[in-house]
């Protein structure tokens, strides 16, 4: 489907684009005379309030995923894609309230940066690090996939470039805003632009239902399409009882997990701002996930087929926005992308300079020579995606789901059984994560049982994962009695 853009559209993309890097450039100031360098680049000092973590984190869990992959699922099955949203109102409760202040607390006192650090330090467990660090970078590169394709499907439909030009265009740029901004910068945007996402897709939402001319105009249109639309499980039978129910896991309990979005736990200033965020959390994703449910229900009764469903979200800001409203609303998507991307980026550069070199290495890194160091590998992991976005999969939201559920998999039970269990030891969390992992990609390499009964894989990894656990801490020994006590006290 072929829109044009106007110049005025294309110049405001722009305008609002300069505000970010001008942001990120007022964030590497804030940060660079900081005495420890990791500790503000990727924690900023541990120094946000209630505002800037739930934005933070509600845009490092949504983004490219919520703006393009989540539409096009939508488009595409109908009206039991709701069911995908059925955990996004205890987001924010699984995340901050269950797990999130005696996480936050123990990384505050042990120096913490990065969820490997959490591990190693827990259980005292130097390889546990190393471990967790390498599923951070398999599951953190299929990610940032996803996002590079989605911020690349949006530059099509916008700018009508080719998308090997497209991607090409992010991954230098996201690069760049990277490196300058660190963490800092990423919270900065996420706020502004997450404001800025939370009422576009509010009114986007109210401008498809009237377009559309309301909702049951919408339902009609859909039954004379394809009554599967209407009823569960959807066209080619996509989401049974059984897939709907896994997906409240994957959407709502395994955020705990994602090391790109928990470890904004660790930036957090105190206690108050932390439940506040919790709660600010789920407000924020329910509101964009159904806004963009009902704007996709819209669109699919007022564009039947679409032959790339990633652009059904720029398509219908583009053609029934207007020129000048689809000029902030597209660069809110793109730039929410970008806040992924770039807390993604950090993640894994992290896991790869302080989790994997610098627990195996003897030799310490001047301060100079870390800074180096770490801008030349953010470097070269986005110019690594790059490449492999290159051949993106039909669906995006199939690719993100797939990171989701590898972390979920390998982290979610190591981290509960950790902090809520005492009996817990260190060979057992280290069990968990990799027997976890294991079940994962087995199942996933074995299209046949993908489903396995129905169920999301991600239900038979954290279930081998407990069990793994619960068998091995009852056969060996806690190997710093102290420290439990003192993180259950």
């Amino acid at each position: 489907m072929k829109i044009e853009v106007a110049p005025i559209t294309k110049i405001l993309f722009f305008a609002y684009f300069a505000v970010l890097i001008l942001i990120s450039v007022y964030a590497y100031y804030k940060r660079k005379n900081s005495k420890n360098f990791q500790n503000e680049y990727y924690v900023a000092g541990r120094s946000f309030g209630p505002w800037v973590v739930a934005f933070l984190w509600a845009t490092s869990w949504t983004s490219g995923g919520t703006f393009i992959g989540t539409p096009s699922v939508y488009y595409s099955y109908g009206w039991c894609t709701i069911l995908w949203q059925a955990g996004a109102a205890i987001l924010g409760i699984c995340g901050m309230l269950m797990i999130g202040r005696r996480i936050s607390r123990f990384a505050s006192d042990n120096g913490c940066v990065t969820l490997p650090d959490l591990f190693a330090e827990r259980f005292g467990s130097r390889w546990m690090g190393i471990i967790a660090a390498c599923s951070i970078i398999v599951f953190g590169v299929a990610y940032m996939v996803s996002q590079y394709t989605a911020a690349a499907r949006i530059i099509e439909t916008f700018f009508g470039f080719d998308y090997t030009m497209a991607i090409l265009l992010f991954a230098v740029v996201t690069a760049i805003y990277t490196v300058v901004g660190g963490i800092r910068g990423v919270a900065y945007n996420a706020l502004v632009q997450g404001i800025i996402m939370l009422g576009g897709s509010v009114l986007i939402c109210g401008i498809m239902i009237s377009k559309a001319g309301g909702i049951s105009a919408i339902t009609s249109a859909q039954m004379a399409l394809d009554p599967a639309l209407l009823t569960p499980p959807g066209p080619n039978n996509y989401l049974p009882l059984a897939t709907g129910f896994s997906t409240f896991f994957t959407l709502g309990v395994a955020v705990m997990a994602q090391p790109h979005v928990v470890t904004r736990i660790f930036t957090v200033k105190d206690t108050k701002s932390l439940k506040r965020a919790g709660a600010l959390i789920s407000i924020i994703c329910m509101v964009w996930f159904f806004s963009l449910f009902f704007s996709a229900q819209a669109a699919r009764a007022l564009i039947p087929s679409l032959e790339v469903p990633d652009q059904i979200f720029p398509t219908i800001v583009l053609t029934y926005c207007g020129k000048y409203l689809a000029g902030i609303l597209m660069c809110a998507p793109f730039a929410a992308v970008m806040s992924t991307v770039s807390g993604l980026i950090l993640t894994v550069s992290s896991a790869i300079i302080k989790d994997i070199y610098q627990r195996s290495s003897t030799k310490t890194l001047s301060d100079k020579s870390l800074k180096a160091t770490t801008y030349i590998v953010t470097l070269v992991i986005a110019m690594v995606v790059m490449v492999l976005s290159l051949n993106p999969p039909a669906f995006l939201q199939d690719i993100v789901m797939f990171a989701v559920n590898g972390y979920a998999a390998s982290f979610t039970m190591p981290i509960i059984f950790g902090f809520f269990w005492k009996r817990t030891t260190s060979a057992a969390a280290t069990a968990g994560m990799i027997s976890g992992f294991l079940t994962l990609i087995g199942l996933y390499a074995l299209p046949i049982t993908t489903n396995l009964l129905g169920f999301n894989p991600l239900i038979w990894g954290m279930l081998v994962s407990a069990i793994v656990i619960v068998v091995v801490s009852k056969s060996t020994k806690v190997t710093n009695p102290e420290l439990v006590e003192a993180i259950f006290r």
